[in-house]
């Protein structure tokens, strides 16, 4: 039996390069578009095969590629979403049409989107009528976000002739190099380092972070790979743990592990100077996101520990990554660093 074969996209990032090592573990032959022959170092380790280049190189790679069964898209250009987007789609489909030349059956495309779609709930843990959001909530994205928004529209449901398509919703993640949750480490690290035994941020105690371990997210791109494919065309999964965690519950860890003292203050309009637009995100833009529909429909289920339950061997992961992983460390530097509104 020949093996099914994944295109991933990203696949040197956070989400990517974990998608792409779960599908090569569960014997798919794994493509990973990267930019740079260095970059694919990891994902050969790991019987990944890398693809140098970019969607505007696809007719110089396509033709060596076999027929494409599962393409992800785990990459996003948030500076210059639309033309990324237009390069990326037009990349999708010469990889389906090449495919459908060489005999194969029509590509699932599994599309990278964001629980922020749903926009920052204005409700916070303990608020009255608070409630999760799913699948069937508006859309109501920041405007930094409003292309993906849009872009995730498009591919569900205009394209159907070229290829099947999902939309995942992931939320804000931890695990490994520790994405997003990282910011937690680094800057108690910097409070540390400068001698500032405190260290404020500005938000709620009551603010909802419902994120998820990356392994659990890969895992849940594998169900939707292999799952029937009526089950899964044309619909939209949220990705989350099974319950949210609130500040309130985080900082007593942070405080611990590094013998810091976090207190809480109001937001000021210097704040995203201070911190940078993505660190702020963490905790300003609460969002309690059900996960009900995978469950249901594929019996997937998070099995790694919540962020608490398992904080130090967070940390020491990020600490390791810090000089094993360092193309993802300075990504997300380089996101503490920049000032902007979500």
């Amino acid at each position: 039996m020949t093996p099914q074969t994944a295109f991933v996209t990203g696949a040197n990032g956070f989400i990517g390069s974990a998608v792409a090592k779960e599908f090569s573990r569960n014997g798919y032959t794994t493509y990973g578009l990267v930019r740079r022959a260095q970059s694919g170092l990891d994902l050969q380790r790991n019987e990944v095969i890398p693809v140098v280049g970019t969607a505007e190189d696809a007719a110089a790679f396509i033709s060596h590629l076999p027929p494409i069964d599962v393409i992800i898209t785990c990459d996003e250009d948030l500076a210059n979403y639309n033309a990324h987007q237009q390069a990326r789609l037009a990349m999708i489909q010469r990889l389906c049409e090449a495919s459908k030349a060489k005999g194969a059956e029509k590509p699932l495309v599994i599309f990278t989107s964001g629980c922020k779609d749903y926009g920052v709930s204005k409700l916070l843990h303990g608020d009255e009528g608070l409630k999760p959001d799913t699948e069937d909530s508006p859309l109501n994205p920041p405007d930094l976000l409003k292309p993906r928004t849009a872009a995730a529209t498009d591919m569900l449901s205009n394209h159907t002739e070229e290829f099947d398509c999902v939309v995942t919703r992931p939320t804000t993640l931890w695990g490994y190099s520790g994405s997003y949750y990282s910011y937690f480490f680094s800057l108690a690290e910097r409070a540390k380092r400068d001698n500032k035994p405190v260290l404020e941020l500005p938000a709620s105690p009551n603010a909802i972070l419902h994120g998820m371990h990356v392994a659990d997210v890969a895992a849940a791109y594998l169900a939707i790979a292999t799952a029937p494919r009526q089950v899964v065309m044309g619909k939209v999964y949220n990705m989350s743990a099974h319950r949210y965690e609130t500040l309130e519950e985080i900082i007593p860890f942070v405080e611990r592990s590094y013998d810091i003292k976090i207190t809480l203050r109001d937001s000021q309009p210097d704040d995203a100077k201070v911190f940078g637009l993505y660190a702020l995100s963490l905790w300003q833009f609460p969002q309690w996101v059900g996960s009900v529909r995978l469950r249901h429909d594929l019996g997937w289920k998070d099995n790694k520990p919540l962020f608490t339950e398992a904080f130090e061997t967070y940390r020491q992961a990020y600490e390791a990554a810090t000089s094993t992983d360092t193309e993802q460390i300075e990504r997300m530097t380089k996101k503490t660093q920049s000032a902007g509104t979500l």
